[in-house]
Parts: structure tokens; C-alpha cells; sequence
């Protein structure tokens, strides 16, 4: 039996049914349970990965697995955010955003689990659309323009990887032949000597324009804090991490085929001075961008830019342990992010409203003064998200950077130096958010139960990246290995 397929075929049938039934009660109810029963189908495909065109390699196994699991604790903390913000949105449109969520999911899912690179740009393509319905239900002037620059460079991207994805096609048929066999990538890893390395130096360019704008890669990343800040949250935010993940780990699949080609003596460029460039400039792009941000979701959309351009860098620097830092990075920060934005939907119930516009660090400030619970939550969260120790993401900064002055350390300063000013830029914020004055007339709300999901977040974070359990270990050892 394949697992992995039913995992993605679940939410894609269960949509069309949450778009056209249900209260939005119900259909947040129904979504935590489909989402819940997804989950664990990505933890049993451990023991039946599958086999074809849809089946799990150790790292679809990993990430579909922290896919899930976020998926779920969003859909748990979806229903009290349905709770309280019943008024902005008609039935149609809480229909639509719950089948949606359910879209988004199967898309990420197929993202990862796909062994075609024509079924991984269907599910990048697929993941876009849906996340641009979400970005535009508030129908909102701002929300409106948000969804639109989403779709329009989105479509751009995806356009540009469809040709990437096509010449690499052309450049494997000498080596595999015509149809399915010269999409796979089980298929292309292993005879990536053998291609056209000219061709496949064509590709990586498009493809990593291309995907790189899922990626919100400097300069592609224009769409990311507008959608961040003007959708739903849990769908625009929580969700749409994942769905990133899928883009980045696209990228550095391709950009093993040009390694392995250059290795050998082929004609390809090396990929590592195009991922090196890009993941530098996202970095210090964000560092200098964070300081004028004063909405939270805007302010840590652009902490998004940061950690993609961080992944990117490890991947560009190569070798097995500077890959193996940044799918640790990649994971690690998947678990702090989306804890953050459960975090800060929580922190906006307790001041009012959890609409777009409600998030100005203005309208947060002295969280402490209205409940310690969600507070201290927040404050881990933001913290963890610096990298400074004892941050789950310093372990895995640690292993980049010391990678970095081993293999390449001209580049080392920059990096550090981009790393630094991003903290000190976030940490600054920490203070007035948390334990600053309160605005006035702020009264002691109860936060409920559901804040303990962001702790179980910020602990599994701590856990992966200080104990790191040998099959993880195992498991991205392996890829590392595989990709370097």
C-alpha cells in the first residue's frame, strides 16, 4: 500500500468538500481531523514509503513527516482562530480558506514525495495558486494587490522552472531516453555524468530563478512579506513554510545533477558561486529591511528571506556536512516559524482581533501585561528564531559556519556578519513586545490551552537540533551524502 499517495489524495478529495459544505466551525473541526489523519499517514510512510511515481526517499520522509505535523497543530489552533473571527469572512470564503489549507497541504506533500520533476513543479504550481486564494479572501484593497503581486511573480517563477524543468528533460534523453525514465529523479541522479553539462547549466539558471521565487530568494522575494501580512494567518503563515521547503529542497536536487556533472568532468558549471550570491544577498537584504518593519507578520516574513538565504548559502558552500546543516537549519526553522505565528495569532486574540492590520508591534506591545503564558511563549519563540544559543538554529548556524571557514572562508566574514546584524535586528524588538508598556485600557486575558502547542513546537526544535536522534541523524546523513 502506498501511504505516501494516500496522504496527498485525502486533502485533495476532502476540498472540493469543505469548499461547498459546512459551517466554518465544522469545516475547522474537519480540517483538524483530515489534517490529523494525514499526519499520521507521513509517520507510517516510514514503514511503507511506496515505490513509482509518488513514493518517499529519506528526506521526503523527514519533511513530509514535520509537514504534517504542523499541518495539524495549525489545524488545532485554527479552530479557536475561526472562533473569533467569524464576522470578517462569509461562509463562502471560510469554505473556500478551509479547502484551501486542505490544497496547500497535498500540494507540499506531493512536492516532497514526487519522483518526476514534472509532478514537482505540478505540486509547486498547485501550492501557489491555492496560497494566492488565501492571500486575497479578506478582499481587502491590500490584500487584493498582495494576492495579485503573488500570483503575477509566482506565475513568473513557475513559468521560468517549467523550461528549467523541460531542458533538463532535453539534456537527460541521451543518457536515459525519451519519457518517463529521463523525469525521474531516482533515475537522473545516478547518470548525471552523462548529460549535457552545457544543457544542464541552462536549466539550474532557470530552475533556480524559478523556484527560487517560492523560495523568496533576494531578489525574487517581493511577494512574501505583502502575503504574509494580508491573508488568513494560519493558511498565508503556518502553512506556507512547508510549502517553501518544497521549492529549496527542488533546488538543491538540480543543483546536485550540475555538481555531479561538474565532478565528473563535464561540461556544467558548478552551482555553488550562484547559491553562495543569492544566499548572501537575501541575508544582508534582511538584515537592513528588518529595522523599518513595524508589523510583526511583515517583520518576520522578511525573517523568512533570512533563513531561505541561510539554506540556500549552506548548499552553495557543498560537502556532506554543510548539507547536512542546512536540511537541519530547514527543519529546525520550519518548527520555530510556524511556532512563532501560532504565537503571535494568540498574542492578536488577546488584544482584539486577529485580522490583518492587528499585528503592528504598537498594538502588541507589553504582552506580558495581558497574559504571561502567551508572552513567554512569543519571547522563546522570537528568540529561537535569532539563532543565539541555547536557539535549536544554533546548532545547525554552527555547522554552516564552521563549514564555511573550513571550506570557503572568504566568504565566512559576510556570513557572520549577515547572521549578527539579523539578530541584534530581531532581539531588538523583544523588549518593547514583550515587557514594554501595554496600551492603554489592557486587561489580563486567559490564553487557553492551545498555547502549549507552541511550546511542544519550540521543545521538538530544541530536541532535533541538541539531542538529534540517531535515525534523523541517520536519515539526513544519508541525503547529505547522497547530494553533496
Amino acid at each position: 500500500m502506498n501511504l505516501c499517495a494516500i496522504a496527498i489524495a485525502l486533502p485533495l478529495v476532502a476540498a472540493p468538500v469543505l469548499g461547498l459544505l459546512g459551517s466554518p466551525a465544522q469545516g475547522a473541526r474537519a480540517n483538524a481531523v483530515l489534517t490529523g489523519i494525514v499526519f499520521l499517514l507521513t509517520l507510517a510512510a516510514f514503514w511503507a514509503p511506496g515505490a513509482g511515481l509518488i513514493h518517499a526517499d529519506p528526506l521526503g520522509l523527514v519533511f513530509g513527516a514535520v509537514t504534517g505535523f504542523v499541518a495539524f497543530t495549525t489545524a488545532l489552533a485554527n479552530i479557536s482562530y475561526v472562533a473569533g473571527a467569524l464576522p470578517r469572512l462569509s461562509l463562502r470564503r471560510w469554505r473556500v480558506y478551509h479547502a484551501m489549507c486542505q490544497v496547500v497541504l497535498a500540494a507540499t506533500l506531493l512536492g516532497l514525495y514526487a519522483d518526476n520533476i514534472g509532478l514537482l513543479w505540478a505540486a509547486v504550481e498547485g501550492g501557489t495558486i491555492a496560497a494566492t486564494l488565501g492571500v486575497s479572501l479578506p478582499r481587502t484593497a491590500s490584500a487584493l494587490e498582495a494576492a495579485w503581486k503573488y500570483f503575477i511573480l509566482g506565475g513568473v517563477g513557475i513559468g521560468l522552472a517549467l523550461f528549467g524543468t523541460m531542458l533538463v528533460y532535453l539534456a537527460a534523453q541521451p543518457a536515459l531516453g525519451p519519457g518517463l525514465p529521463a523525469m525521474s529523479l531516482a533515475s537522473l541522479m545516478p547518470r548525471a555524468a552523462s548529460m549535457d553539462g552545457s544543457l544542464l547549466t541552462l536549466a539550474f539558471v532557470f530552475i533556480l530563478f524559478g523556484y527560487g521565487i517560492k523560495a523568496a530568494l533576494v531578489p525574487l522575494h517581493g511577494w512574501l512579506p505583502d502575503a504574509y501580512a494580508e491573508g488568513p494567518a494560519p493558511l498565508t503563515t503556518a502553512l506556507s513554510g512547508p510549502l517553501m521547503n518544497v521549492a529549496l529542497i527542488a533546488i538543491l536536487r538540480f543543483g546536485h545533477l550540475l555538481a555531479a556533472n561538474a565532478a565528473s568532468g563535464g561540461t556544467a558549471l558548478h552551482p555553488g558561486p550562484f547559491l553562495l550570491t543569492l544566499g548572501l544577498a537575501s541575508l544582508f537584504l534582511t538584515a537592513f529591511s528588518l529595522s523599518r518593519r513595524r508589523d510583526a507578520r511583515r517583520f518576520f516574513g522578511f525573517s523568512s528571506i533570512e533563513h531561505s538565504g541561510i539554506i540556500v548559502f549552506a548548499f552553495g558552500i557543498g560537502g556532506p556536512v554543510a548539507i547536512f546543516g542546512g536540511l537541519l537549519h530547514m527543519l529546525v526553522h520550519t518548527l520555530v516559524k510556524s511556532a512563532l505565528y501560532q504565537a503571535l495569532i494568540r498574542a492578536a486574540a488577546l488584544r482584539g482581533s486577529t485580522g490583518p492590520g492587528h499585528y503592528g508591534f504598537s498594538h502588541l506591545r507589553g504582552l506580558i501585561h495581558s497574559n504571561k503564558a502567551t508572552a513567554w511563549a512569543l519571547c522563546g519563540a522570537i528568540f529561537a528564531l535569532t539563532g543565539l544559543p541555547p536557539s535549536g538554529l544554533f546548532a545547525s548556524e554552527f555547522i554552516i559556519v564552521s563549514q564555511t571557514i573550513q571550506l570557503n572562508p572568504w566568504v565566512s566574514l559576510p556570513l557572520g556578519l549577515g547572521l549578527l546584524l539579523c539578530a541584534v535586528a530581531i532581539l531588538r524588538n523583544i523588549g518593547p513586545l514583550i515587557f514594554g508598556p501595554a496600551p492603554a485600557h489592557t486587561k489580563p486575558v486567559k490564553a487557553g490551552p492551545g498555547i502549549h502547542l507552541v511550546t511542544l513546537h519550540l521543545v521538538l526544535a530544541m530536541l532535533v537540533a541538541f539531542a538529534m536522534p540517531a535515525p534523523l541523524v541517520q536519515l539526513l546523513s544519508s541525503v547529505s551524502a547522497a547530494l553533496q
